[in-house]
């Protein structure tokens, strides 16, 4: 199967039918850490696939990570704030102002801890659904046109393709 969807990958551009060119490189680039058009022209195409739709489940899981990412982040602001006033309870030797800071600080910590738990659920849900929608495109481009036939019967370099 990895051998299809590199062909299909590597041979057919789906949008066009064409087939990709390889790009040569100058004599000073070594063809690493390019970002260059051919980068974008192909981080577009695979976007493209991974989230076809503005409604699909790929794009609703990437604006829940979105928004919890500013959650965490306005938390973390927050957090930045009451260790400050901790702090400052503490150089001001105030017993009781520093134990309704700390408590705060533990109050803080509850809906911190599902913040963080969440955006990790999410980030797996997001990669899982990308990798349900690349294999099946790549599976649908493998039977496309008798490829995996051609694979396994006319060509004799790619050994078990099923693989």
């Amino acid at each position: 199967m990895v051998a299809g969807a590199f062909y299909g990958f590597r041979v057919l551009n789906s949008s066009t039918g064409t087939q990709v060119k390889d790009v040569k490189l100058k004599k000073n680039e070594k063809g690493r850490g390019n970002v260059d058009k051919v980068f974008l022209k192909r981080t577009i195409n695979l976007i493209k696939r991974l989230c076809p739709r503005a409604n699909c489940r790929e794009a609703g899981y990437a604006v829940l990570l979105l928004g919890l990412l500013i959650v965490r982040t306005l938390m973390s602001i927050w957090l930045a704030d009451v260790n400050g006033r901790v702090v400052k309870a503490i150089v001001n030797k105030n017993l009781g102002l520093f134990v309704k800071r700390i408590f705060t600080l533990f109050l803080f910590a509850l809906p911190s801890s599902a913040v963080n738990s969440s955006i990790d659920y999410v980030q797996k849900m997001l990669a899982l659904a990308f990798r349900e929608r690349l294999s099946d495109h790549f599976h649908n481009q493998y039977l496309r046109n008798m490829h995996y036939y051609k694979v396994c019967n006319l060509d004799n370099r790619i050994s078990n393709p099923d693989q």
